[in-house]
């Protein structure tokens, strides 16, 4: 099998290929991407926090202290993704999301309320992501299918189900929020800021 969908992580074990399904639920809202991001260079206090989420999201600095203390901070605690000790927060998991650039990608304007995390905090749209953000190429359908073959992902075991599943739901749904590039009549496909999908 070719290895150009591989990323540069241990994708199989550990990372993605460990998160609980109730992981997708948890995360499916912006301002825990974007607290999520802001976590990933250490330990923060809750003021540093709102700090770091004011940047990102346009919001009365007050009503986003009383989200994160009442409901984001502990929900994130309860599935053990981060500590909160109702001072300062860290991450407990290593990374296990694209965080870095689904935060970026939601700072896309009208796209931050929550339609594209819908669309791809999903069993395989994530991994999918995650996968293209490291390749500095398009890549194939096929390649793709292969790869979420290799991992057993939701299910996924043939390859020509894993293509028509790519080419019919997963990857117009990605392209339609902006996520990835999809062109059907080449069957290639390009992960955020790569060069334009070739045929070649």
């Amino acid at each position: 099998m070719s290895s150009d969908a591989r990323t540069s992580g241990d994708g199989s074990k550990g990372g993605l290929a460990a998160v609980s399904g109730e992981w997708y639920d948890i995360l499916r809202h912006p301002r825990r991407i974007h607290l999520l991001a802001a976590l990933e260079n250490g330990t923060h206090t809750l003021e540093e926090l709102v700090d770091a989420i004011a940047t990102r999201e346009s919001g009365d600095r007050e009503e986003i202290r009383i989200g994160l203390v009442h409901n984001h901070l502990p929900r994130l605690a309860d599935h053990r993704i981060l500590e909160w000790d109702g001072e300062t927060a860290c991450l407990t998991v290593e990374r296990s999301f694209p965080i870095d650039d689904l935060s970026g990608l939601l700072e896309g304007g009208d796209r931050a309320d929550g339609r594209t995390l819908e669309t791809l905090v999903h069993p395989v749209r994530t991994q999918l992501y995650a996968m293209l953000a490291e390749l500095d190429r398009a890549v194939s359908v096929e390649t793709l299918a292969a790869e979420l073959v290799e991992r057993d992902l939701d299910s996924l075991s043939e390859r020509s189900e894993a293509q028509v599943a790519l080419y019919h739901v997963h990857l117009p749904a990605m392209a339609d929020v902006g996520a990835v590039e999809f062109d059907p009549r080449s069957g290639m496909v390009r992960g955020p800021n790569r060069s334009a999908p070739s045929t070649n």
